[in-house]
């Protein structure tokens, strides 16, 4: 009995720390190099329960070096300060992290709790004789599982190999990000919308911000741009990220689970994309530990899974919808 999660990032990760505890043998498969970088990296405070329950809490908040109670937002009208919100032992506080560390420790914690992790590629699928996934074929030669969970990222590698459709929700989006390092007084993290698309920005570490621009792709800004405001400062190379909607027709099957943005991706406005990948992570494990440790119909823990990410996936589109439709962007209209 054993797991290959393909790809190690946050989702692949908290379906490893998931799996170990359950004493659920798991190869992680890694073909990107630390550090890897994406735009945006406020975490919603409702992260913070989950990085407990996978006992990496402790180890992740040296990755966080700033928190806030909300963000500054001017979409479709003035500056405004935007609470996420309160409970009884006070106000929720989001994160803001260096991705590339706060991923990297997330994939350390597992390595340290006995996964297997190979630097390489998942070339193609291997089948058992019931047509169900049954592993992988990489670098190193064929593994062997059980299940395999796809949370490669954006690429979909487990969903084109399987010819599984991915749907578009959106036009085509991408995001340029980069950091800025220096003084700069206004508040953050901000967003603002303008009639092209919007722009986030973020302090991340103590004087050093992270800027994010979303457009459609034909007007996306060169890799020269960075925001009005934070021109003059000390600049790093910007990247930029396909951040079209988008969800894989069928995110579980025979043998397989979709998890974090190989199953789902919305563009960094959605403040879940971190969130709703470690979820994931944890939701496809939890139903391959239902399955295999309690004996669990596979085809119900497949359509479970199928429902649940469909539910949350679907809602958030309504919402940024309607988000913007407020503003007249993307061709979201009212």
């Amino acid at each position: 009995m054993r797991v290959v999660i393909i790809g190690g990032g946050p989702s692949g990760a908290a379906a490893a720390l998931t799996l170990l505890d359950a004493q659920i043998p798991v190869t992680i498969v890694e073909c990107k190099p630390f550090p890897r970088y994406r735009p945006g990296e406020t975490l919603h405070p409702g992260i913070e329960p989950l990085l407990d329950k996978l006992g990496v809490a402790d180890r992740l908040h040296a990755a966080v070096s700033v928190r806030q109670t909300g963000i500054w937002s001017a979409w479709g009208g003035a500056m405004q300060f935007v609470p996420y919100g309160a409970d009884p032992n006070g106000p929720w506080r989001g994160y803001q992290a260096i991705r590339a560390d706060f991923d990297r420790r997330l994939l350390e914690s597992a390595r340290s709790r006995g996964a297997t992790v190979l630097s390489g590629k998942a070339s193609w699928v291997l089948f058992n004789t019931s047509d169900a996934v049954a592993g992988v074929m990489t670098s190193e030669g064929p593994i062997q599982a059980t299940f395999v969970i796809d949370c490669s990222g954006g690429a979909h590698t487990l969903a084109r190999q399987l010819r599984i459709p991915i749907v578009k929700y959106s036009p085509y989006l991408v995001a340029r990000f980069g950091y800025a390092t220096g003084c700069f007084d206004d508040p953050t993290p901000s967003i603002c919308a303008d009639h092209d698309g919007w722009t986030w920005i973020a302090e991340v570490e103590p004087h050093r911000f992270q800027w994010t621009r979303v457009t459609e792709t034909h007007k996306r800004p060169d890799r020269t741009w960075i925001p009005q405001c934070l021109r003059g400062l000390e600049t790093e190379p910007s990247r930029s990220a396909d951040v079209t909607w988008r969800m894989a027709k069928t995110v579980a099957g025979p043998g397989y689970f979709l998890a974090g943005d190989s199953a789902a991706v919305l563009d960094p406005s959605s403040s879940h994309g971190v969130l709703r990948a470690i979820m994931s992570g944890m939701m496809a494990a939890h139903l391959v530990v239902r399955h295999l440790c309690d004996g669990a119909d596979a085809l119900v823990c497949a359509s479970t899974y199928q429902e649940w990410l469909t539910r949350w996936f679907q809602h958030d589109v309504e919402e940024m919808s309607h988000a913007y439709q407020a503003v007249n962007l993307f061709g979201f209209t009212g």
